[in-house]
């Protein structure tokens, strides 16, 4: 199963990756999942979702060269009677398939700048085939409903479609040669699914979605959406084309979940209360406004999360708020804008950002709340802070200030509970993530010079100077925007294409004495130069996430959000719909905030959790014992040099797991402790052995004396 499935995963990379699907290729279609599962299909949540594709040039059907067209689609109505345009082309002469648009209850084409009706679907929600068939020769346009014909229009000519139109899922289309205006109909976005949709015009087969070849992510949103407006999706040229897919990915594993018709997968993605929003209420007007959320940091038990946002699970709240795992609740009367840095020091909540008072107190770019009131935070900076960190006994802040009260403070200072002091001559440049490595501070950025070296947006401190870790980022925004440290490792992430002389695209590691790639880094949306953004990196549950602008990790398909297990990058469900921001850990659960809508189809206002499936270790925290004692096929294989094997033991046991060579001599010894009944998994790195077949075996012997073995085979290649 697992085999089959990575082939599909293969074939989605590849699908997806292309520009435009120029034909009709069967292999993207020809191989469904096994018994039980079936066919793949999409969910539109009616707020906003729409499939974009990179064939607009050729869904057109010129009237004096076509001599016959046909549209298959199978779909299904979420709410019946809710006006909606579900997909097509459309503009003065274009054509578009409607649900109860001019005539109640009725599934209709617009075409020609008529509506012609295909079936009465009133207030039926269940699966139907679609068909509509022009032929030119006898002027006749039919449909069809489950192979059933059900309308016959004769004497029926058309005009030729506009170039400039587009074709969508949601709305009537995206007119990209007129800007975003053109698209404004809100009311008419689909809510429910489509499983396929074909296109012929003459003998040429022009789309064929069938949304079974997929790789791991996109089902709700398109990445376009980081830079577009929600209000108009579809009007940015940004990000690349793609087909969203048709299945959830495991939970915690790189292999997909199918999700068969009306029995999705369940996510494992929550709200947080009805999440932070922006009322506006003046003059008689009233709406909600733009929101978002910016910073994290967990404080006195609760988690602080800051914003632009006057409403916090529908209470007052202004720009910060606490989140107990229950209920939100205000932080005094709060900031008059948005921070962009938290943290806790020395009993007290810190914060850093836009704002320049605080409760109602002066406290510009700082500011600190002890449980009841604000207060300023010694001298005023002359500019914002990014960052604070904690690192031998003192806070450090790092941003864009140049002087703090009277002293020039070059981009990072640290504070001692009474006064801010330099960090020798700072940087050149703002500092926008702080992280401490095998007891040393870095400090990473936008700068090129660090206490008077060179030093290409990373740092790290000797404790009376600033010190260059290699030489630096280069390409893109030449930023690195977050750090973070993983199995003894420093992840750097930003918009950067190269760290030092090796090609990285936006995230990169440092094992202390070089840096290198994490494969192919994060990549895909190609309105960076860099390809893409990291944004922000977090450990939970043993695992590197990985939230930005990226439609790709590693070419894994993963929108804006992904994981990394030790061995392999890996999807986390269908990602966010707009833009991640910051990412944090609270009850074991990882909290991603920033500007969406969505998160994995779940419906969340700008912050949200993911509760990963926890590693079992024994039987604590495991209801589900493993019945039988069995060894996995380790993973990946062949593997260069490291890999995972995991394996499953059915009661307490005497458990070794051995690795031997070829001839049976042995060379690692991988396991050798009682372990009780559970699932687990070892990592094996054979950086030190030739180029190979190796033999692992597993061995258990329970309280009853009885051993039971099991071996497996596997290929390095070096």
């Amino acid at each position: 199963m697992k085999t089959f499935i990575f082939s599909l995963l293969l074939i989605a990379s590849i699908t997806i990756g292309s520009a435009a699907q120029t034909g009709c290729d069967p292999s993207l279609n020809s191989s469904l999942p096994p018994s039980p599962y079936v066919d793949g299909f999409l969910t539109f949540d009616g707020s906003g979702d729409f499939l974009r594709s990179g064939d607009l040039n050729q869904l057109e059907f010129p009237y004096n060269s076509t001599d016959s067209f046909s549209i298959q689609f199978s779909i299904k109505i979420d709410e019946p009677f809710r006006p909606m345009n579900i997909f097509g082309k459309h503009r003065s002469a274009g054509w578009i398939i409607g649900y109860h648009s001019s005539e109640s209850g009725y599934l209709s084409i617009y075409i020609n700048n008529t509506w012609k009706r295909i079936y009465y679907l009133g207030a039926d929600t269940t699966w139907h085939s679609y068909e509509i068939r022009y032929n030119k020769s006898t002027q006749t346009l039919m449909t069809m409903v489950d192979k059933q014909v059900t309308n016959t229009y004769t004497e029926f000519t058309y005009s030729s479609m506009a170039d400039n139109s587009a074709f969508s899922v949601g709305n009537v289309g995206f007119f990209a040669q007129y800007g975003p205006q053109s698209v404004n109909l809100t009311s008419y976005w689909f809510k429910g699914s489509i499983s396929y949709l074909r296109i012929n015009s003459n003998t040429n087969c022009l789309v064929n979605y069938g949304f079974n070849e997929g790789g791991g992510q996109v089902a709700r949103d398109s990445l376009t959406y980081f830079y577009s407006d929600r209000t108009y999706p579809g009007s940015s040229t940004c990000g690349t084309a793609h087909m969203m897919l048709g299945y959830m990915p495991a939970e915690d594993t790189c292999d997909p979940v199918w999700s068969a018709f009306d029995h999705p997968a369940n996510s494992r993605f929550a709200p947080l209360g009805d999440g932070t929003q922006y009322w506006f209420s003046n003059s008689g007007m009233e709406y909600y406004a733009e929101h978002f959320s910016t910073a994290m940091t967990v404080w006195n038990n609760k988690l602080i999360n800051t914003g632009y946002f006057n409403l916090a699970g529908g209470n007052e709240a202004k720009f910060i708020a606490a989140w107990d795992g229950n209920s939100w609740s205000p932080l005094g009367s709060g900031l008059n804008h948005e921070a962009l840095g938290l943290r806790g020091y020395n009993g007290e909540l810190y914060a850093v950002g836009f704002f320049d008072t605080a409760g109602g107190v002066p406290a510009k770019y700082i500011a600190r709340w002890n449980g009841t009131v604000w207060r300023n935070a010694g001298e005023q900076f002359n500019n914002i802070a990014n960052t604070l960190y904690e690192f031998d006994g003192k806070l450090i802040a790092g941003g864009w200030f140049t002087s703090i009260g009277d002293s020039i403070i070059s981009y990072v200072a640290s504070w001692d509970g009474n006064q801010w002091s330099a960090m020798n001559t700072g940087m050149n440049g703002p500092v926008y993530a702080l992280c401490e490595y095998r007891g040393e501070l870095y400090a990473a950025g936008k700068f090129t010079i660090a206490s008077g070296v060179p030093a290409g947006g990373i740092v790290k401190w000797t404790g009376h100077k600033w010190m260059a870790v290699g030489t630096g980022v280069t390409g893109g925004e030449k930023a690195i925007y977050t750090l973070e440290v993983y199995n003894d490792e420093l992840y750097a992430g930003g918009s950067f294409i190269k760290m030092g002389d090796t090609f990285c695209y936006n995230i990169a590691k440092y094992d202390g004495t070089n840096w290198s790639a994490t494969g192919s880094g994060a990549d895909g949306a190609m309105c960076n130069v860099s390809r893409g953004i990291v944004s922000a990196l977090k450990v939970c549950n043993n695992e590197l996430y990985a939230a930005g602008s990226f439609s790709r990790l590693n070419d894994v398909i993963a929108n804006k959000l992904a994981k990394f297990n030790g061995t392999n990058w890996c999807s986390v469900e269908y990602g966010v719909d707009l833009r991640p921001r910051a990412l944090e850990v609270y009850n074991n659960d990882l909290i991603i905030n920033g500007d969406f809508y969505t998160a994995s189809g779940v419906a969340a206002n700008n912050i949200v959790k993911y509760t990963p499936v926890r590693n079992l270790t024994g039987i604590q925290n495991n209801n589900n014992i493993p019945k039988d004692f069995r060894l996995e096929q380790n993973y990946p294989n062949p593997f260069n040099p490291q890999t995972k094997i995991n394996y499953n033991i059915a009661e307490f046991s005497r458990v070794t797991l051995r690795v031997f060579d070829i001839t049976g001599k042995e060379t690692a010894v991988l396991v050798n402790k009682d372990l009780n009944a559970g699932a687990y998994s070892e990592s094996f790195n054979a950086s030190g052995l030739a180029t190979g077949v190796y033999i692992y075996r597993l061995e258990a012997k329970g309280k009853d004396g009885v051993v039971r073995t099991e071996s497996k085979k596997m290929v390095l290649i070096k």
